[in-house]
């Protein structure tokens, strides 16, 4: 009988976004003081090894942006936060991180800041002249209109 993993991972794309969203359910999971008690051993045990698959999956993944970089950088920052070295690695994965948010442009900056707006042509022309003559006529009215309130 095949396991499920093989059938969810067929169903969903495997992307950092998408592996990360699942990694940190399963850390909210494994975080509940449930998951501790005995009755639920094999449920955790089962968990974390969801959690190690996750992992490996993420490092077969190559990250398409300085985010899912961090992503994966984080992830392994998490990894080896129980370890006895865990503040060292931990201020070298800060540092790793922050090189890469400033090494690495994001794709936001490229954007322009402002946005043209293009405005529906109608399907006739305006004539410059009879333009004019228009804007022209309608202030000879607006002046009569000043004249006869005074």
């Amino acid at each position: 009988m095949a396991s499920p993993a093989p059938q969810r991972d067929a169903d969903t794309p495997n992307t950092i976004s998408a592996l990360g969203l699942r990694r940190a359910a399963l850390r909210g999971m494994l975080a509940s003081p449930i998951i501790d008690t005995e009755e639920h051993k094999s449920l955790r045990d089962e968990l974390v090894g969801e959690l190690r698959s996750i992992s490996q999956s993420m490092a077969r993944i190559q990250a398409r942006n300085s985010v899912e970089l961090c992503a994966k950088v984080d992830a392994l920052a998490e990894e080896h936060r129980q370890e006895p070295d865990a503040a060292s690695i931990q201020e070298l994965v800060g540092s790793i991180r922050r090189d890469v948010m400033t090494l690495v442009p994001r794709p936001g900056n490229e954007r322009p800041s402002v946005h043209p707006i293009r405005t529906f042509q109608t399907a006739r022309t305006v004539d410059p002249a009879a333009a004019e003559a228009a804007r022209a006529a309608a202030e000879a009215g607006d002046d009569k209109k000043d004249g006869e309130g005074a």
